[in-house]
């Protein structure tokens, strides 16, 4: 729900690796579902690569938490006054942690304060528009900001919320979670290639949420992000509790572009390696070399995996006094003049297609496993030749191989009803996406 399972892509290599000739043409391109903006992260670092052309990202996401949290990871890599390690520890921990240091609360409650702001358009964000939403949903994605900050301050229990996760999961074999959370590692995901990722790392967030952590600080304070169906109700919020993925992980959008053979580092490691990569692409218009890498992390210690222990409740419960807005309401973004994000509600997806602005609008569609079955509400949206990416559903532990096999096999039937045209044959033991064209 809170993270997606493939990898970041550059979207315009994708383009230009089947062959799609759009010139130096503006692109249009509409991502369904991928609930963590890292295709467009992606693609921003990339554009220093091809000539200067304006790329429109037209996003859906399910719900509006999905929504705030996507601006809120692009605002992270986007803003000028972060230093580079800084502003990726703040994205990694708010991406995939329960729980987070205090620096980065106090990031997020100041972010939180000035996204809040931007929604009612007192900030004006070059880069966002939210538009397309309603009056009424943009009250709620602002109370959403605001529940963030009300929440870090008296630092809701996450860590209870995943327990009666677990506990409800696994049922009689809670006792033994070790043991289940060892054999869907070592028997589904290694066997999958998913080479990177460490069983002490993938047991540690099965355990308690907590996928990316260093010795530096100790995650202590819940991260709110991760709460869905927050409603302001009187002086307060109330909201469900943990409802996101328990099973699978935030490891697979940043950790998979390491070669195989390279196992020296962990995923968080990667992962810290690849968003930084981004940031300082986005920042520099060039290439992130080695020896700049290397001037921000410690390579000493690679080599070790390194283990946390589950802070106790009573520092994880620790309220926070809610100060006066002692931040300042402006806020500064990397220049990408060329690149607009806007943001559709989910209704996009039932009336689009009767829409004549939207027939043939896209470039490049985008779709996550779980949306597949919009597949035929989208086609008529896509210009003749435009590519479809559909997400395939390799990283999920739950499933075995003939699940896997029979998605494949529906999602075929289903591009051959839709008269699409499947770019390469699908493998299930190697392919995170299918490739479709029209």
């Amino acid at each position: 729900m809170w993270w997606g399972y493939s990898p970041a892509l550059d979207i315009q290599s994708e383009i230009n690796k089947h062959e799609i000739n759009y010139a130096d043409a503006d692109l249009e391109i509409l991502i369904v579902g991928a609930s963590d903006a890292r295709h467009i992260l992606k693609t921003l670092a990339s554009s220093y690569l091809y000539n200067d052309r304006i790329i429109i990202y037209n996003v859906i996401e399910s719900t509006l938490e999905q929504v705030a949290r996507s601006i809120l990871l692009l605002n992270t890599c986007l803003e000028t006054n972060l230093g580079l390690q800084e502003a990726t520890r703040y994205y990694l921990e708010i991406f995939g942690n329960t729980l987070i240091r205090p620096a980065t609360a106090k990031y997020l409650i100041k972010s939180s304060k000035q996204l809040s702001d931007i929604v009612t358009t007192t900030i004006d964000c070059p880069w966002l528009s939210l538009e397309r939403f309603m009056y009424k949903d943009r009250d709620q994605l602002q109370a959403i900001f605001k529940y963030w900050e009300y929440a870090i301050c008296n630092n809701i229990p996450i860590l209870e919320y995943w327990d009666q996760r677990i506990r409800k999961s696994l049922k009689a074999r809670y006792d033994y979670r070790e043991g289940v959370f060892d054999w869907d590692y070592h028997m589904i995901l290694k066997s999958r290639g998913i080479s990177n990722l460490t069983l002490q790392e993938y047991r540690f967030w099965r355990n308690n949420g907590i996928a990316f952590s260093w010795l530096e600080g100790e995650p202590i304070r819940s991260n709110p992000t991760l709460l869905n169906n927050i409603m302001q109700y009187d002086s307060g919020y109330v909201h469900y509790t943990y409802s996101g993925d328990i099973t699978n992980g935030p490891f697979f959008c940043w950790t998979l572009q390491e070669e195989r053979d390279n196992n020296m580092c962990r995923a968080a490691d990667i992962a810290e390696r690849e968003i930084m990569k981004c940031i300082y692409e986005i920042m520099t218009q060039k290439s992130m070399c080695k020896e700049t890498i290397a001037a921000h992390r410690d390579f000493s210690i690679l080599n070790g995996t390194l283990i946390i222990e589950t802070p106790n409740k009573e520092m994880e419960q620790e309220l926070w006094e809610k100060g006066k807005n002692k931040y300042k309401s402006n806020i500064s973004w990397i220049n990408i003049k060329n690149h607009k994000v806007i943001f559709h509600p989910i209704t996009f997806l039932a009336t689009s297609k009767h829409k004549a602005e939207y027939i043939g609008k896209f470039d490049f569609i985008w779709i996550a496993h779980n949306m597949v079955e919009q597949l035929p509400n989208l086609v008529s949206l896509l210009k003749e030749n435009g590519i479809i990416l559909v997400e395939l559903k390799k990283c999920l532990v739950e499933l075995r191989n003939e699940n896997l096999q029979n998605f494949v096999n529906e999602l075929r039937s289903m591009a051959q009803r839709n008269r699409l045209r499947e770019i390469n044959d699908i493998n299930i033991k190697e392919h995170y996406v299918a490739r479709f064209s029209k």
